[in-house]
């Protein structure tokens, strides 16, 4: 069965690695990309996964529970995006268990999954995220070219059908990339499907649709925010300034493409979990 998972990463502006080390104004959010993405679910009806920074869960608590409520998913996206690749692993243990926790006790259900900020995460992390009580995950990504992106052994996982890897009942949720000319390339969504025009876009996708079981796509709030772009720190690097903006306007109409795109070849919609449950039967 041809099988998409849309997916939000739920982070701030100010939670990207540009910013890292910097000042930010965080009094300035662009989290009204949320609900830009919602009125988009909603006129499609479908599903999507949400991967939250625990940290500004209380803050928009409302919306988590109105996410709930529309019969999305919430997952862990951490505590407070860090990647996991730059902290020592008791401290990373530690962030799986109070972000899950966290989010329980905000949205009263369980969270089953866990994307790691950066898709920086190993597999010693892996194995932490499947101790913690987490039952997938949706970090790896075949791209080697991405300096902040980590590699994940998958020695003892099978491999169920491309993209999927299971360990007992742990799943991990490969992110799709495409191969051109010898050479893997995301077509994920996120910045790539912000950055390139839409005509290119669809040229690196469409092949993937002839054959790919499972697209998986991510987007953040700040690439559908309908505000401005937000008072950068004096000492962001002029071209991480142009990187985050350009293309955010074309988003949502992008976003619609995409899926229709994937609706005319026959894809049909899931959460994470949902595909997780049908994968268990």
């Amino acid at each position: 069965m041809k099988t998409v998972v849309l997916s939000m990463d739920i982070e701030d502006w100010y939670h990207l690695d540009y910013f890292n080390g910097l000042k930010c104004d965080k009094t300035y959010s662009m989290l009204d990309g949320i609900n830009t993405y919602l009125e988009i679910l909603s006129l499609h009806n479908i599903q999507s996964t949400f991967f939250v920074v625990s940290e500004i869960a209380e803050s928009i608590s409302h919306t988590l529970k109105e996410i709930i409520n529309e019969k999305h998913e919430i997952s862990s996206h951490g505590s407070n995006h860090i990647r996991p690749a730059s902290i020592p692993l008791s401290s990373f243990s530690n962030d799986l268990y109070n972000s899950k926790r966290t989010l329980e006790e905000i949205i009263g259900k369980n969270i089953e999954g866990y994307r790691a900020p950066c898709f920086s995460i190993n597999r010693q992390q892996l194995d932490i995220v499947q101790q913690a009580g987490y039952t997938y995950d949706s970090s790896r990504i075949d791209f080697d070219s991405h300096p902040l992106y980590e590699t994940i052994n998958m020695n003892g996982y099978e491999l169920i059908c491309p993209n999927i890897y299971r360990n007992k009942n742990f799943f991990e949720f490969q992110v799709t990339t495409n191969t051109f000319f010898g050479k893997n390339i995301p077509i994920s969504g996120g910045g790539y499907l912000r950055i390139l025009p839409w005509v290119i876009s669809k040229m690196l996708i469409n092949p993937y649709l002839s054959h790919g079981e499972l697209y998986i796509l991510y987007i953040h709030p700040f690439e559908l925010s309908l505000k401005e772009n937000p008072p950068f720190p004096s000492k962001t690097r002029w071209h991480n300034q142009l990187r985050f903006g350009i293309g955010r306007r074309n988003v949502q109409k992008k976003l619609s493409k995409l899926i229709k795109l994937l609706k005319n070849n026959g894809y049909t919609f899931q959460t994470f979990s949902s595909l997780k449950s049908l994968l268990t039967q």
